[in-house]
């Protein structure tokens, strides 16, 4: 028997076959450089003596591409790692502007009564008020509910009056009272503000004939809280506030501002002239508009034992990392759905969030930069470093087989409800990216199944008359999976041979590095005509792995190995080899 023989089909399909996980053969354990060439004959049985091979890591049996989107990490552990990354969204809500002309405001008169005294002063009281008016309906539906405003504004407030006389004198302590929601401000160094809405005059002040007095008021803030029922934010979109404004205290003629000498009624008038309200930061709650994409992220260059169809993967705690920029000051509910598409067919549908199917609430804070939320499997959180972490049962639903792609739709993001410090018309960048972490963690739904074929076998055994082939060796696993082995004899076209039947005996049971397995198996091959095994060009295999319980939630990692010992060859059945 010659060399190729033992060479290239007892290595392919003795231990390749059993290497399922591999999909090509390396030469590190060419068996031709071990095998002890001295033969035994004995009666009708012709026997190879075994060889050891060296430690066959996962490490060299997964063969990744650096492109892989499975990875190991630096303790070795394998994970499915893919990365999703969204794009920039600008969170917004429309300035607002009360424009003067949107202002009604009513002037008041009031008539003075002055008794003429000679060489003496004499006054009167002055109690009136101006009033305003704001009906507008056309505020930024973004606003939900207002509770304080800051604002830039500009006001005066005019005295005048009208009658026979030179001069109003208006005394220290005259008092305009603004709405208490308000807060003004005045330049006017005569006046003083007093518990930030009421003016008040420090000094005596002179109203001339024909010239008045002009108070110019800035209004820096309005507090809706403090309204009473039936103004503010009324409506959606619906603001409506009234207010007066009391003008009161001492006016006094000196005997001098008597044009004659009698008594003399005045007309004082009160107007109030208010320019445009413009709303700069609110303490408000708003509902702005919030769009979040994230694109669509496909896994590469997967080991094979990973693309079967069949193949059936139930992960302990596959995890997904969002990882969220919120520059506004508006906390977000988030609630998406991700879908995985293998070939183009949603295989399932995992819902995120406080929504129909959802796990829970998933709410992103305000004004933070990557902050990580982690959705999971399981209840522990143990060793999960996260801002957040949150339990979505039926996680592993994304990867149970194995997709193209996994998709992020229907996303809707939503501003709570609550009250913030928001600035008008600034926007403000919403960003959402995501990691999934599946570390190659197995549970009893998990089923592995990988074919493949090795061939080209004809030249080595055609001269070969036998009707018999058998291999016996010993298997030290340290894998964590049970492995079942099934083969079919093919010919030169790829066929089935149903004249042969190859039959596999023992499987290879799973272990660990501190407690590795140890197994026996028998391949047989069996021909039913004399010509089969000269017919014969390889074998067709299928292996079948799971995760028995004990070994549940175990890590894949490069160094879990599998060692064959032991390799016996026998062929049998009278040998016929033509040496020439």
């Amino acid at each position: 028997m010659n060399k190729h023989f033992k060479t290239r089909a007892f290595q392919g399909l003795f231990l390749l076959s059993l290497l399922s996980f591999s999909a090509c053969v390396d030469n590190d354990y060419d068996l031709s450089k071990d095998v002890d060439m001295t033969i035994t004959v004995g009666g009708e049985n012709l026997s190879i003596p075994g060889s050891n091979t060296d430690l066959i890591t996962l490490e060299k049996i997964f063969d990744l591409d650096p492109e892989s989107d499975v990875r190991a990490d630096a303790n070795g552990d394998y994970a499915l790692t893919m990365n999703g990354e969204g794009t920039e969204s600008t969170v917004n809500v429309e300035g607002v502007t009360v424009e003067g002309s949107q202002i009604e405001t009513t002037a008041s008169t009031t008539d003075l009564y002055f008794q003429y005294v000679p060489a003496q002063a004499t006054e009167t009281t002055v109690d009136t008020e101006a009033s305003f008016a704001i009906n507008k309906t056309d505020v930024t539906a973004d606003v939900v509910a207002l509770h304080h405003v800051n604002t830039e504004a500009a006001a005066s407030l005019n005295l005048t009056f009208n009658g026979n006389a030179k001069n109003l004198h208006l005394g220290q302590g005259f008092r305009i009272t603004f709405p208490d929601y308000m807060t003004i401000g005045c330049n006017d160094a005569r006046f003083t503000v007093e518990d930030s809405h009421v003016l008040t005059l420090n000094a005596d002040v002179a109203i001339a004939s024909g010239a008045g007095l002009s108070i110019p008021v800035t209004l820096s803030a309005i507090d809706f809280n403090r309204m009473p029922a039936g103004e503010g934010l009324v409506a959606p979109g619906h603001l409506v506030v009234n207010g007066t404004i009391p003008v009161e205290g001492r006016a006094y003629m000196n005997a001098e501002d008597f044009i004659t000498q009698r008594d003399l009624q005045l007309i004082l008038n009160t107007e109030l002239n208010i320019g445009n309200i413009n709303f700069t930061e609110v303490t408000a709650v708003v509902n702005p508009q919030i769009d979040i994409t994230i694109d669509p992220v496909t896994i590469n260059d997967l080991p094979e034992f990973l693309q079967d169809e069949r193949v059936k993967i139930d992960m302990t705690d596959p995890k997904i990392f969002l990882y969220i920029t919120n520059g506004s000051p508006v906390a977000v509910n988030f609630t998406a759905e991700m879908k995985p598409y293998k070939d183009g067919k949603l295989l399932s549908t995992v819902v995120l969030g406080n929504t129909t199917g959802g796990a829970g609430q998933i709410v992103i804070p305000a004004n933070v930069t990557d902050y990580a939320i982690c959705l999971h499997r399981l209840t522990d959180e143990t060793g999960i470093e996260a801002d957040d972490i949150i339990t979505v049962a039926d996680i592993n639903n994304l990867i149970a087989t194995i997709p193209d792609e996994i998709r992020t739709e229907n996303i809707v993001a939503t501003a709570v409800q609550a009250p913030v410090n928001i600035k008008l018309g600034s926007g403000y960048t919403v960003k959402t990216d995501y990691n999934v972490v599946a570390p190659l963690q197995f549970n009893s739904g998990t089923e592995i199944v990988y074919s493949d074929q090795m061939d080209g076998w004809n030249g080595d055994v055609e001269d070969l008359d036998v009707r018999h082939a058998e291999v016996s060796l010993n298997a030290t696993n340290t894998i964590p999976l049970s492995m079942v082995l099934s083969a079919n004899a093919i010919d030169m076209n790829g066929n089935v041979m149903d004249d042969i039947t190859a039959t596999v005996e023992g499987n290879v049971n799973a272990g660990t590095p501190a407690s590795p397995s140890t197994n026996n198996l028998t391949i047989r091959l069996e021909a039913h005509t004399d010509d089969a095994l000269i017919r014969l060009d390889g074998i067709s295999y299928e292996v079948k792995a799971t995760i028995p319980a004990e070994h549940q939630g175990t890590v894949l990692n490069t160094q879990q190995a599998l060692t064959l010992d032991n390799v016996v060859i026998t062929v049998k059945g009278g040998v016929t080899v033509d040496l020439n």
